[in-house]
Parts: C-alpha cells; sequence; structure tokens
C-alpha cells in the first residue's frame, strides 16, 4: 500500500469481501492489498451502487442494460464525511487490470483488480446490496 497522506493506493488486491453495517447506512469493503496487508474502506450504499453499476457494464455489457433496469437507484449522501466513501468510479476497463477509485471527502484511494476478483467483489456487492433480488425495495 502506498500512502501520500490524502491517497491510498493498493495495487492489485485480493480476498476482498463485502458486507453491510447492521444499521443498514453503510457498506464495508475489504481486502489484502499487494503487499499483503488488510484493509478496509467503508461506502455509502450509493458507492457500493455506483461500483456494482461500472462492474456490471464491464464484466457483462451484453446483459448491463437489462440487469441494471431492474434496481432502484440509491440516494446521494452527504461528501462531508471524511471517513466514509461517498462516490466511486472506474478508471480503466481493462478485463485484465480494472482500476477503480474511490472518494472520501478530501481522501482518496485506488485498487487494481484482476478479472478474478473483479467478478468476485461483483458477486459480494450483489449479494450486500440486493439481499432480495433486483427488485425495487420501495414497493
Amino acid at each position: 500500500m502506498q500512502d501520500s497522506g490524502k491517497k491510498v493506493n493498493y495495487g492489485f488486491v485480493s480476498d476482498l469481501f463485502v458486507t453491510r453495517r447492521p444499521n443498514k447506512d453503510t457498506i464495508i469493503l475489504g481486502g489484502v492489498d499487494e503487499q499483503k496487508e488488510k484493509w478496509t474502506r467503508l461506502l455509502s450504499p450509493r458507492a457500493a451502487q455506483m461500483l456494482w453499476f461500472h462492474l456490471t457494464q464491464i464484466l457483462y455489457p451484453d446483459k448491463s442494460d437489462m440487469v441494471t433496469a431492474l434496481v432502484a437507484t440509491t440516494p446521494l449522501r452527504t461528501p462531508h464525511l471524511p471517513t466514509i466513501t461517498t462516490h466511486t468510479n472506474i478508471i480503466t476497463s481493462d478485463p485484465a487490470a480494472i482500476e477503480v477509485t474511490g472518494w472520501a471527502g478530501e481522501f482518496t484511494w485506488d485498487m487494481l483488480l484482476s478479472d478474478y476478483e473483479a467478478r468476485r467483489l461483483w458477486t459480494a456487492l450483489d449479494l450486500a446490496l440486493f439481499p432480495s433480488g433486483w427488485q425495487d425495495e420501495t414497493e
């Protein structure tokens, strides 16, 4: 892990996990970085859902429009919470090295995903975000 104060780069990550905190207001994303150190990040549900959307488009391009249309959009959260990632984005879409960036206030973090880890992350996000399946939870 490279830490420059306001930015952390985890490099290629492995052993990813995703879980929803009991209050259902925060998602925990964690894994092992390139130097074999464990790490965790707190994500807003919206940031986790945006990561899921981006991964869906990259990993399942033929079905992404249908799948993403089935889920309700999660509301935004105030960006002034320095410890909670409120926005995520995928910078590159090369399946061999998918670069993910997250923003938590003024702090940013990056990680690289292999195709295998990207698919594992997508599945873990899917289960944490949509435990009842792809349906509008407001109904």
